[in-house]
């Protein structure tokens, strides 16, 4: 009986390195995978994402919210997600080439942000938001456009593209179309 207890957990044994093995070779491609996406990345003008902002949202207001900045993490080259903490907009999270991240607690970042109508947008220097917000890396370069979009009394994004004017005067109008659907109770 000892024996065949031995025998089966050298089996499983075996089993569980083959499978961690795989695990860790997946995850190494994983991992290669989402660089070379990075490096690859482009955002997009595609009207059907844009419409897909607003489309199965959730009731809750904060999950609403949390949704829609990752759904804009595909149309922008970087954003920031905003929370009202009475009248102190904190940074919660960020995208950067498609990948979304919480930001750490001690690293959020206080920015005030101008009295505005929900769902305008606002034009800003880039440079100075990014040096407020202490993420320089989401725009090393300095080659993008700043907006701000006040969602909801208690959400603003900020958002960074890298489109031409030309371009970029549509691609806003039609994310603040969708926005408007997807807040509006």
């Amino acid at each position: 009986m000892e024996k065949l207890s031995q025998t089966l957990v050298s089996k499983i044994s075996m089993v569980q390195r083959r499978l961690e093995s795989f695990l860790d070779n997946d995850f190494e491609n994983k991992v290669e995978e989402s660089e070379n996406n990075a490096v690859l990345f482009e955002a997009s003008r595609d009207l059907s994402l844009v419409r897909g902002i607003s489309q199965g949202l959730p009731e809750d207001h904060i999950d609403r919210a949390i949704v829609v900045f990752s759904r804009l993490a595909m149309l922008f080259d970087s954003g920031v997600l905003l929370e009202n903490h009475d009248g102190q907009w904190k940074a919660q999270a960020s995208f950067h080439k498609g990948s979304t991240q919480l930001l750490k607690n001690n690293g959020k970042a206080i920015v005030k942000i101008p009295d505005m109508t929900l769902l305008s947008v606002l034009k800003t220097d880039s440079r100075a938001m990014l040096e407020k917000l202490q993420l320089q890396h989401l725009d090393p370069e300095n080659k993008t456009t700043c907006l701000l979009i006040k969602a909801s009394p208690d959400f603003a994004f900020i958002l960074f593209s890298s489109f031409a004017d030309l371009w970029l005067k549509d691609h806003i109008e039609n994310v603040r179309r969708a926005l408007i659907n997807g807040f509006a109770d």
